[in-house]
């Protein structure tokens, strides 16, 4: 990370002249901030797209935190999260909505160091609250407002963070922390993940080469000027390029002045104006001296007073990991039905939040039984020994050659999978903790009946559901409810997830609170008044039983659901929802736990509307062995429903109803023997004229026909009569064939 000068680059001009109707609403949450504690600030991208020329020549197209090149056009970054914010363990604020459209706030940043930075945002001391309008409203007091806070991941455009050397590098690639701050900056980003730290090694032998190769023997300025070209703002790795070329520059310097006094002062001047403390680069202990290797986990001595970063954020208990981990793929071999499958997980590269994985295949191939297989590799062995799974032979595929079952996860950047084990004398994992929080929402969620009381402490596993269907999700109403649990905060928290999940309007959201508790009860208004949630219908009571239930089982490690990240496995997903609801389910989730990865499975192709690239994925059984396959196969936009579904994703014959669909088969069949029955064909036509074959236009599919005979004809002959059809079998087949095609589609 390196310092970048954010003034060398004017504010963009959409961001200072014309109309702004965001800054309406900025406005009006400033100035009547009470009607929104309910309302989550949702940003619009479209005032933002036409900055991003404008970051790229800010930051020479590279991330302003790993300094890798970004080529993606959706790479914006806000260094104060604007929509929430949370310290580094889980505990959630308002976001910095103010400076949503604030230019320098904005950042491009490489997918990765968005996906791991995320909503995180601790400080050191006391968070900002909002401004007034009146500060909002002046770029240059605004700022100052802003730079009175005290962040603990470094600020690339911040000056003040670069007038000391916070980073070295050793000579395996590694970027080494020199200050408290440095060191949380390195973790939270991931710095040293496989792939920079590769990028590192490579560049740090080719300038090791390139300056050991400089004799000053003979006449060498092409060399000097290849070094100068390394410190141009547009490299990669620039940091590391100043650190190696200001030791080299420092012990050759009197050299490179007699040899090339011209070439000297270019590269002086560069040299003094990039990196002014340049001395303390060459000088500092955690730099790479005379090329030789350093051990890349040097102690970090340096500290902030009054600072324990250990501490920082402490919630209910500690979360599982303290910097974020994303799963990368999981592979299951001899557990119930599956013999050997292997699912990659996407990695998030679109939109907001996390990718899922939606899985769709007959009944019977196991889709239930994946989802199982990735809980149980979460829980940790601690929490497996806790599960009372019944004989595990049973979890062990029939007729397998061992009798073991295995279950392994892979998690990105992380050396070592989870591997589960299951013999038929236990399971075991090689984690001992909870690896990642799991909630399992099983395909029949049963909600406690009238005089049925099921507390949460009752189903510590949360992942029970995926393998029985008696277990009866537990009423967290009691606890949403009650004031001494739940503070205001948390509760408004968990409101605006029960108010996206519902697809509440926002116009309704700012006129009075949706969600409200008294005396223990909570009622949610969806535009009809207050309702108690017992008394909704079972679409709402399912869709806000189960929010509520995986917010309250992040919530142990998380205070907002939506800062939490954890696994959410979903069986059935479409069950008790209405079409309307079926298409959004997946975008909703997403957007009330955009940090948790989704697994679901499902038969509904509505479900599947907010697929991704990478996401879906067709379980089927192989027809020659019986195996169970896995295949990813993404699904077009804007493909329609019927050839969705008889497309390779659920490989339907037809979409009629079963009636109409044996007609059409006979109508075929007959219309293309070799003796046809012309008053049967006639009486079929009839009748299908009265049911399905009226095209979008009102023609009738049948009105195609002589055309569809004619391309037909046209692919195997010139000319061809109607009475040649009784001499030609194969034409007759696929002429069948055609017609059918036609009628269905």
């Amino acid at each position: 990370m390196i310092y970048i000068d954010r003034d060398s680059v004017p504010v963009p001009k959409i961001l200072l002249d014309g109309e702004k109707p965001y800054e309406e609403e900025i406005l009006f949450r400033l100035e009547q901030q009470t009607k929104f504690k309910q309302a989550r600030f949702k940003q619009d991208d479209y005032y933002l797209g036409p900055t991003l020329p404008d970051l790229h020549t800010l930051f020479h197209s590279k991330c302003a935190y790993c300094e890798s090149n970004v080529v993606e056009n959706d790479s914006m970054d806000h260094f104060r999260p604007s929509e929430s914010v949370s310290d580094r363990k889980g505990r959630a604020d308002e976001g910095y909505y103010w400076l949503g459209y604030t230019w320098f706030n904005l950042y491009l940043s490489c997918h990765e160091c968005q996906r791991y930075k995320s909503n995180y945002f601790p400080v050191i001391g006391p968070r900002l609250s909002p401004p007034n309008t009146e500060t909002y409203l002046d770029y240059d007091q605004l700022r100052n407002y802003v730079n009175s806070e005290d962040p603990l991941l470094i600020d690339p455009c911040d000056v003040r963070e670069h007038e000391e050397v916070q980073f070295g590098y050793d000579r395996k690639g590694h970027i080494l922390p020199r200050s408290e701050k440095a060191e949380y900056t390195i973790e939270l980003l991931q710095l040293n993940r496989p792939q920079l730290v590769e990028e590192r090694q490579e560049r740090i032998q080719f300038l090791s080469e390139m300056l050991t190769n400089i004799t000053f023997s003979s006449d060498e300025s092409h060399k000097i000027k290849d070094v100068l070209f390394h410190l141009q703002d547009d490299q990669t790795h620039l940091g590391l390029n100043r650190h190696m070329i200001a030791e080299w520059y420092l012990a050759n310097e009197k050299l490179v002045d007699n040899e090339y006094p011209d070439l000297n002062e270019d590269l002086k001047s560069v040299i003094s104006k990039i990196v002014p403390y340049w001395l303390q680069i060459a000088q500092s202990s955690n730099t790479i001296s005379s090329f030789e290797p350093e051990d890349s986990k040097a102690e970090n001595n340096y500290t902030i007073k009054g600072v324990d970063s250990a501490n920082l954020g402490d919630s209910q208990q500690p979360a599982p990991q303290e910097f974020s981990k994303f799963l990368e793929w999981v592979e299951i071999i001899n557990y119930k039905c599956l013999g050997h499958v292997k699912l990659d997980i996407p990695q998030s590269s679109e939109g907001r939040g996390e990718q899922s994985i939606l899985l769709i295949g007959e009944n019977g191939v196991g889709k239930s039984t994946v989802l199982q297989a990735i809980a149980l590799a979460m829980m940790g062995n601690e929490q497996l020994q806790e599960l009372n799974l019944g004989d595990y032979t049973d979890l062990i595929k029939r007729n397998a050659k061992e009798k073991r079952a295995r279950i392994t996860v892979k998690f990105l950047n992380e050396a070592n999978p989870i591997v589960v084990e299951i013999t038929p004398a236990g399971i075991s994992s090689n984690r001992e903790q909870l690896v990642k929080p799991t909630v399992g929402i099983g395909s029949v969620r049963r909600l406690p009946e009238d005089g049925e009381t099921v507390g949460f402490e009752d189903d510590p596993s949360r992942i029970l559901a995926l393998f029985r269907h008696d277990v009866v999700f537990p009423d967290v109403e009691p606890w949403l409810g009650d004031l001494k649990a739940v503070t205001a905060h948390q509760f408004n928290e968990a409101a605006k997830t029960i108010i996206d999940m519902l697809m509440i309007p926002e116009d309704l959201i700012t006129e009075d609170r949706m969600v409200n508790r008294k005396s223990g009860n909570v009622t949610v208004n969806v535009g009809n008044g207050p309702e108690s949630i017992k008394s909704m219908c079972d679409g709402y009571r399912s869709v806000i039983g189960y929010a509520l239930y995986i917010m309250r089982s992040l919530n142990l490690y998380w205070e907002s659901a939506y800062n939490a990240e954890g696994l959410i496995v979903i069986d059935e997903i479409g069950n008790h929802l209405h079409p309307t609801w079926k298409i959004k389910v997946v975008s909703l989730l997403r957007q009330v736990f955009p940090r948790c990865t989704i697994i679901i499975s499902t038969h509904d192709p509505l479900c599947l509307r907010a697929s991704r690239k990478g996401e879906v994925w067709v379980m089927n059984l192989d027809e020659e062995d019986r195996s169970v396959k896995l295949q990813q196969k993404d699904i077009p936009m804007g493909i329609s429903l019927e050839n969705l579904l008889i497309g390779e994703w659920f490989y339907m014959n037809y979409t009629t109803d079963e009636q109409t669909s044996k007609l059409i088969e006979d109508h075929s069949n007959e219309l293309f023997k070799e003796n046809p029955n012309k008053e049967r064909i006639k009486e079929m036509e009839a009748q299908l004229e009265r049911t399905v074959m009226q095209t979008s236009s009102g023609i009738s599919k049948l009105d195609t026909y002589f055309e569809v005979i004619r391309e037909v004809k046209s692919e195997e002959m010139k000319e061809i009569s109607k009475t040649d059809l009784a001499n030609d079998a194969e034409l007759r087949k696929k002429l069948a064939a055609r017609i059918r095609d036609q009628i269905k589609s």
